[in-house]
């Protein structure tokens, strides 16, 4: 009978071997740079928006994927800088630029990470609402996280949270 374990444990082993070579072969022949968009029209003016989005320390009571947010030391240039908490661990930000209450470009500002990138939003009046555009310029270093990135969670899947968490809190 143990045997019989070992064989069995020997084929999922193997398995699952298998399949980490097949993701990482397929990974390689995606590029490292993605772009992906999403957005939102929204009854509320930009301002409003744009005070939704730049408030980092109220971003856990809305968005269910954090745990907590920590703010940083601003850069040197005095960019406004924060560490994000979720269950995979956290990711530094910083503030690349900033047009109130328009346009807001956010960084990924941790070098050490698999990935990087940035995401610009861009609040456009539409009445008395206005128009929330999200653009994800993101790269995904490790070949088999970029599989499971196209393949499996899609490259626009953190915009769909994120909007879709925006969405709940201004409704």
């Amino acid at each position: 009978m143990n045997r019989w374990l070992w064989i069995g444990a020997g084929a999922v082993a193997t398995a699952f071997g298998a399949a980490v070579l097949a993701a990482s072969a397929a990974g390689r022949r995606l590029p490292v740079e993605h772009v992906t968009e999403g957005g939102l029209d929204l009854t509320q003016p930009p301002g409003a928006v744009w005070d939704v989005l730049t408030d980092i320390d109220l971003y856990p009571a809305w968005r269910p994927d954090l745990s907590h947010v920590e703010r940083l030391p601003a850069t040197a240039a005095g960019r406004s800088r924060w560490r994000e908490y979720d269950r995979h661990g956290h990711t530094t930000y910083e503030v690349v630029e900033s047009e109130a209450p328009h346009r807001l470009v956010t960084g990924i500002a941790d070098p050490d990470l698999p990935y990087g990138g940035t995401w610009t939003y861009v609040l456009t009046p539409a009445g008395e609402g206005c128009t929330l555009t999200v653009t994800e310029r993101g790269e995904v270093y490790r070949p088999i996280y970029r599989a499971v990135a196209h393949y499996l969670t899609g490259e626009d899947a953190g915009i769909h949270r994120y909007l879709g968490a925006l969405a709940h809190r201004l409704a």
